[in-house]
């Protein structure tokens, strides 16, 4: 068989073709990783229009050869962004552990099914409950040894493909904990409307889905305050929890973890006190602080996340394992055990088919191979050193925006993330020098969210540096301008646990270069609208342009 038309299937090559084939694909991937099929850019931009003109094509009716197949995904490689680049800082995930690398490869060519144990995944299935045994214990929770194990209503936790479907997951148990009826009657059962209480302004988008998903409505999300540092107000939640709007019951409180804008970290335990106090449901997501759990100087800061009901962990984020790799855990393992096809077969210490309690799931792949590997490879302590040197890094970072002289933080940050908005200082003096009225305040807000999208859009398209950039208020009034409405902010976050003293610099070089004309256009514009009578302002308010926003 010619080149032309090589043969589809591993069964059907010589193995020492098959291995060259596949060692160039490993190649590609690490020609990726240095940059040399981005140009030594975080990412070569495109536009939608762009990239669909350059891969838009007809349906293949015949094939192509081992060499343009390679080409193929060599260009696609060549215009897909580098989260694993230590000048992308948007978000954390840099999925750069090369066991979890190892681990991903071996599991595409294991090809488990983790649906059940016979004919499925045998060894994987074991596996994964040895993973989350281990995370069990990391959060403080009971844990039954795998060595003893009782069957799958004493595992108590569900590998998920992302922190929308772990905090989905957890929604759907409290709702089952709290109303056993609505497995059988659904939600026509309960007498009265059913809510999610959490702060407004430091959520995750996936309440709202999982709300309206769920049946729950948008109206099923009430809504407590956020303090000025972006966590959630003990005092609002008290006051909602012991007075619930007429016909409504509070059956979950959310505490956040580290929240996708600023990585504030709620008051744990006092949300798990009230929470217990009401008899009520309480929800940990640790998405972004779940990494902690490693650190034993750092994980002081998630005090109180053991008396929680049920977590939501996203090793993709912070723990260096690529996507997808979410977990929910639950303190009660009845909790999901409640939800087995066969509730006779749970307590079955026999019986390890993981599919019988993964609600909203059936067949599934083997993705927990690859967090298992990397705390095989580096263990518990190696994992803490690494979170604990990208904290050190991540304040160096902060340092360096702060000695450019170009931003303003709103609020504080806990760990790995802030949020800022362009502001240089010759524009900060200027606003501080003025008595601004109370009418400007809105066009001048409208000054700073433009010219910040400006500055993050233009490194962005320069692929040399990306921040992340989302709508964001000013809760703590920063800014002097209010705290109700929103900015287009920029987000840091810092994923490596080290970055080099020659990139550190060409980051500060290209921000400083980019704020230059920015900054004399924005005092220009400053001006012009300070001497204006009636100053225009937008009323659309800042887009939502990212994952932290949406």
């Amino acid at each position: 068989m010619s080149d032309a038309q090589p043969p589809a299937l591993l069964s059907h090559r010589p193995l020492d073709n098959s291995r060259a084939l596949l060692h160039r694909a490993v190649d590609l991937g690490l020609d990726f990783t240095s940059g040399e099929l981005r140009d030594g850019l975080v990412l070569r931009h495109a536009t939608i229009g762009q990239l669909i003109d350059r891969f838009a094509e007809p349906v293949p009716v015949a094939g192509t050869g081992n060499e343009q197949l390679l080409e193929s995904l060599a260009e696609i490689a060549s215009w897909s962004i580098s989260q694993a680049d230590p000048r992308y800082l948007a978000f954390p995930d840099t999925g750069d552990s090369i066991a979890a690398l190892a681990a991903d490869i071996v599991a595409s060519f294991l090809n488990q099914n983790l649906i059940a144990f016979d004919r499925s995944a045998p060894a994987a299935s074991v596996i994964e409950a040895q993973l989350i045994t281990w995370l069990r214990e990391l959060v403080g929770y009971p844990v039954t040894p795998l060595a003893d194990y009782e069957g799958l209503a004493s595992l108590g936790g569900m590998w998920t493909s992302g922190g929308n479907m772990s905090n989905h997951v957890a929604i759907a148990a409290a709702l089952t904990h709290t109303y056993p009826e609505v497995r059988r009657s659904g939600l026509r059962a309960v007498p009265e409307q059913p809510v999610i209480l959490l702060a407004g302004g430091v959520e995750h988008f996936s309440y709202l889905a999982a709300a309206q998903a769920l049946g729950l409505g948008t109206d099923g999300l009430l809504w407590a305050d956020a303090t000025p540092d972006f966590t959630s107000d003990p005092d609002s939640v008290a006051r909602l929890l012991a007075s619930p709007p007429p016909g409504k019951r509070i059956f979950m409180v959310v505490g956040v973890a580290g929240n996708c804008r600023t990585t504030g970290i709620d008051d744990l335990q006092a949300l798990a006190e009230l929470s217990e106090l009401h008899n009520v449901w309480f929800h940990v997501d640790a998405c972004h602080g779940g990494s902690l759990l490693f650190s034993e100087k750092l994980k002081m800061r998630l005090a109180g996340i053991e008396n929680a009901d049920s977590i939501a962990l996203d090793p993709h984020k912070g723990l260096f394992v690529s996507y997808p790799s979410s977990y929910v855990l639950f303190r009660d393992p009845a909790a999901l055990g409640r939800f087995a096809r066969y509730p006779d077969r749970a307590h079955d210490p026999d019986c390890l088919d993981l599919g019988l309690i993964t609600p909203f799931y059936g067949s599934r792949g083997f993705e927990s191979l690859k967090l298992w590997a990397l705390m095989k490879h580096q263990g518990v302590d190696g994992i803490g050193r690494l979170v604990e040197d990208r904290q050190a890094t991540f304040q160096k970072m902060v340092d360096l925006l702060e000695r450019t002289g170009c931003f303003r933080m709103l609020g504080t940050s806990d760990f790995y993330r802030c949020a800022f908005v362009f502001l240089p200082t010759p524009v900060a003096e200027a606003l501080e020098q003025t008595a601004l009225p109370a009418a400007h305040h809105a066009a001048v807000r409208d000054l700073i969210s433009h010219y910040t999208a400006a500055f993050a859009d233009r490194l962005y398209r320069a692929g040399t540096v990306v921040f992340d950039l989302f709508a964001l208020q000013d809760l703590a009034d920063r800014l002097g301008l209010g705290t109700g409405a929103k900015y287009q902010a920029m987000g840091m976050c810092v994923g490596h646990p080290h970055i080099p003293d020659e990139i550190e610099h060409g980051i500060e070089r290209d921000i400083t270069e980019a704020a230059r004309d920015l900054a004399g256009r924005m005092l220009e514009d400053l001006r012009a609208l300070l001497t204006s009578a009636n100053p225009a302002s937008s009323t659309a308010g800042p887009d939502v342009t990212g994952p932290a926003g949406w």
